[in-house]
This record gives C-alpha cells, sequence and structure tokens, in this order.
C-alpha cells in the first residue's frame, strides 16, 4: 500500500469545543493553570504575589482544518452517493438498501424511493434527479441502467415526494449486463456526462470504460473521444472510471478511478471550443514542461478514488480515496491545499469514504464502510 502523503494528518495543535464540534483538550494547558493557581494561593499568606512573574497570555494560531460537525447522519447501508441538489436538498444512493433518500440538511428524511442498488446521483436545472442503478432483465440477471426520477414536473401532490413522482427508464446496458454507471454530472444546459465502468475493455469500438455524453433530452450522443480506454500512462487514460463532477458555468469536469492500471487517478478536463477544435483537453498535462511540478497530475497519488465534488463558490476540487481513508483538496490551480486530511486527522471516524458534497462551506463525506453521512467545516468558518 502507498504511504499517505506526508500533509496528510497533519498536527492537532487545536482546542475547540463549539457548537457540536468534536473537542480536542489539552492536559498541558490544564497543569499550567493549575500550578499557576497553587503559586496564587500560597503566596497569598507571606507577601503579595508577583503578577508579572505569571505567562503571559498570547493569541493562539490555530491550524486551518476541517473539524467534524456532530452528531452525523445515520441509518443507510452501504451507501455510495451523495448529492446536494439544485433544491439545496440532501440527496444519498443507499445502495445496498436499495432505496435514494432525500433529506433536509437538518438530516431529517422526508422521502425514499426504490431503486435498485443506486451507484449516482445528479440533479439538473428542472429539478430532476438522475440516477445510475441497475435493472431486473427478462432472465432474472441484473443489468446497469440510469432512471430519471420526475420530482416537479408531475402532480402537485407528487411534488418532491421521491415516492409518488414518476420515474423513466432512459438507458439499458441490456447487451452488456455488467456494466454500471458509478457516476453522472449534470451541465448547466441540462446536457451531462454519464460515467460507464465493466469488467471488459478488450472491445477497441465499445469498451466498458467509456464517458457518455447525453443532450438535455436524454438521447445519447457520443462517448467522450478525449478520454482513451486502456491501461498506460497517458494523463487520459481510463481504465476503473469511479466518479465524475462537472464545474459551474463551464463543461469543464473531473474525473477519478481506481489506479488500478494506470497512473493518474484522477483527470481534469477543460472544454474548449474554437474555429479549429471543439472538445475536452487536459487541464494540467505532464507532456508540458509547466505542469510537471503540479500537485493534482502527481501519479500514483491514490489507491481507489471513489468519489469528487467541487466547491462552486471558490472551484476547490474535493477527491475522497476510499482506501486511504482519505479527503484530498486541491484549489482551482490544482495545488494539493493543506486542509486535506485522513484517518487520524477526522479522529478514526471516517472509513471508506464513497460519496463527497459541498454547500455553505459544509464538506459532506458518505462513509460506506459505517454507513454514515459526516459533516466536517472549516476551523474558519466556525460560528463564534
Amino acid at each position: 500500500m502507498l504511504p499517505i502523503p506526508s500533509n496528510i494528518g497533519l498536527s492537532t495543535r487545536r482546542t475547540y469545543s463549539v457548537n457540536g464540534l468534536q473537542p480536542m483538550s489539552t492536559l498541558r494547558c490544564t497543569l499550567k493553570i493549575l500550578s499557576a493557581v497553587a503559586l496564587i494561593a500560597a503566596a497569598g499568606c507571606e507577601e503579595k504575589f508577583d503578577l508579572s512573574t505569571l505567562p503571559q497570555q498570547q493569541d493562539t494560531v490555530l491550524d486551518t482544518a476541517y473539524v467534524q460537525i456532530f452528531p452525523p447522519f445515520s441509518g443507510f447501508s452501504g451507501p455510495e452517493d451523495v448529492l446536494i441538489g439544485n433544491d439545496q436538498l440532501l440527496y444519498v444512493a443507499d445502495t445496498k438498501a436499495n432505496r435514494v433518500v432525500m433529506l433536509n440538511r437538518a438530516g431529517q428524511q422526508l422521502s425514499a424511493r426504490t431503486v435498485l442498488h443506486p451507484f449516482s446521483l445528479a440533479q439538473d436545472s428542472r429539478l430532476d434527479l438522475l440516477v445510475g442503478g441497475e435493472i431486473v432483465v427478462a432472465n432474472g440477471d441484473t443489468a446497469g441502467a440510469i432512471f430519471r426520477i420526475h420530482l416537479v414536473s408531475t402532480s402537485a401532490d407528487s411534488a418532491h415526494r421521491l415516492e409518488l413522482a414518476r420515474v423513466d427508464t432512459m438507458w439499458r446496458e441490456l447487451a452488456n449486463p455488467r456494466r454500471r454507471f458509478p457516476g453522472i454530472t449534470v451541465f448547466g444546459d441540462n446536457f451531462y456526462l454519464a460515467v460507464r465502468t465493466g469488467p471488459d475493455n478488450s472491445s477497441f469500438i465499445d469498451p466498458d470504460a467509456r464517458v457518455l455524453l447525453f443532450n438535455n433530452h436524454d438521447v445519447f450522443i457520443t462517448p467522450v473521444p478525449a478520454l482513451t480506454t486502456r491501461s498506460g500512462s497517458g494523463i487520459t487514460d481510463i481504465n476503473k472510471p469511479t466518479a465524475i463532477a462537472s464545474f459551474p458555468g463551464a463543461r469543464d469536469f473531473v474525473l477519478v478511478q481506481s489506479s488500478e492500471g494506470v497512473a493518474y487517478g484522477a483527470v481534469w478536463m477543460r472544454y474548449q471550443a474554437t474555429a479549429d477544435f471543439e472538445g475536452w483537453l487536459p487541464q494540467f498535462d505532464p507532456a508540458r514542461p509547466e505542469d510537471r511540478s503540479s500537485d493534482f497530475i502527481r501519479p500514483n497519488r491514490y489507491l481507489l478514488p471513489d468519489a469528487v465534488t467541487i466547491d462552486r463558490v471558490r472551484r476547490d476540487v474535493f477527491i475522497a480515496d476510499a482506501r486511504l481513508d482519505s479527503v484530498f483538496k486541491f484549489n482551482s490551480r490544482g495545488r494539493l491545499k493543506s486542509e486535506s486530511f485522513g484517518f487520524t486527522r477526522s479522529s478514526g471516524t471516517m472509513k471508506r469514504p464513497t460519496g463527497l458534497a459541498f454547500f455553505e462551506k459544509v464538506l459532506y463525506v458518505l462513509d460506506g464502510q459505517q454507513g454514515q453521512l459526516l459533516r466536517f467545516r472549516l476551523t474558519t468558518d466556525v460560528p463564534r
């Protein structure tokens, strides 16, 4: 197993106990205070104690780091994805429980809908949910599928009630039933990309691992040609993709994948449209000398990046590694930020992160092993 980067799980010099955040007290400070009190008490019986000999108060410099908000939202079984929708509600793909769950941001469950093994979630500007899941085929086996859940376009009584909304099956993989859709992301014009994966990439024409582009009427357009399906060391080589997220106001996206067979577990693609070219190009490419020192394209950084999300305001990129129990944070220029954290920095509470979402300075991390939705906030954003 590859070591966790040295800037993951750094110091814990912080002491907090506010608004449900995990307390981190320091015994050393307590002992110093007790010693000072004892000195004052002893001196009071003899001569006046010289207060100038006490250690002077100093401003404490706190590390900027993510601290957990308690309690976590629990009650899920092997969940694989979490979404903050355009309606500002939480959605969880509760995979082993065969359901999609809608919650408010206080963690209260509002409704749920049965979907066979949901793996991925997205929402367009019409507030329809797109779900990557499974269907049962004629012989009793399962196959990968993409569903559209109409949350607001049906009757008033069923609006925003998952259990009553109309569900359409937009895509089926009947000819290749072992394929699945672990990631979906929607652009501003409601075109969307769906990540497809599977065990067979031997076909040059139609391998399992692809990123498929659909228009806003669910019509399949083309696989994204900029990504090459193969094991290899190229920046655009994909083999076992796991998730995808797009940037607001653009068609740029970040794809993550298992590091098995490839050098780069995260691929950042930038959309370009000119008179000579229209399509996606790597934002950072090791073939360009100016990009070789970029943190984002350090080879073999990850083991199993399983989730990605983007801060729509600052355009920071968060990537969760399910085997390193870590969350990596990059700024909009691809630099790894010190707020990245792992198992030790979350006090051992985050295990196998499988989903990420970010909204209003809160980072939501889906714990696939413990069936919990964890919440984190930067120390600099904690209400005083």
